[in-house]
């Protein structure tokens, strides 16, 4: 999905072929086909968070994006996902798109939940439906945001004109439980306000 990403943000729109990982979240509108890119609201991300370590990081990144990973700390990913997380690593990869990757610590029981968690946030023109389309139509999931949906190893949230996707295979996206990510959403939509 790493090509959705990438069409996402150059503004094309990738094929359902790509549905296995984690598609690119966090662009605007309300569908979830791969984004195309359009001067969709920025999500502001002003809020400080405390990452693991201790310190704290503002929203703001020097390249004009924000930074994911100040949205959610290691610990809070840990808790609410029943993995330990390490090290976060904030990436911008385009106006517009915004990544954190956590780092998985390996410290858990369950051989499936061995992947890294990646948080992305999207403020594209119509990333909800683009993100639908390229690795949905997935499994509805209620009481977050303006629309949500569940996949193979994920959730998309559509949260006013700004997406979060929330994606890293546990055995909860297998049985199509993702109240794991919905609250990791939760703690990251709220960050975003």
């Amino acid at each position: 999905l790493a090509v959705a990403a990438i069409a996402l943000a150059s503004g094309c729109t990738p094929s359902h072929s790509a549905t296995t990982g984690s598609a690119p979240a966090g662009s605007s509108s309300s569908s979830a086909s791969s984004p195309t890119s359009a001067a969709g609201s920025s999500a502001p991300a002003t809020a400080a968070a405390t990452d693991s370590g201790g310190t704290s990081s503002g929203g703001g990144s020097s390249s004009g994006g924000i930074n994911a990973c100040s949205l959610m700390t290691s610990a809070q990913a840990s808790a609410a996902n029943n993995v330990t997380y390490g090290a976060a690593t904030p990436k911008h990869a385009a106006q517009g798109y915004d990544i954190c990757t956590y780092a998985n610590s390996g410290q858990h029981a369950d051989p499936v939940d061995i992947q890294p968690l990646t948080v992305s946030v999207i403020s594209l023109s119509n990333c909800y439906d683009q993100l639908r389309q390229a690795i949905g139509p997935g499994t509805s999931v209620t009481g977050i945001g303006d629309a949500a949906f569940g996949y193979q190893v994920g959730l998309v949230v559509k949260d006013g004109s700004t997406c979060v996707e929330v994606s890293g295979l546990t055995h909860a996206e297998l049985n199509n439980d993702y109240s794991h990510d919905s609250a990791m959403a939760k703690i990251i939509i709220g960050a975003l306000h």
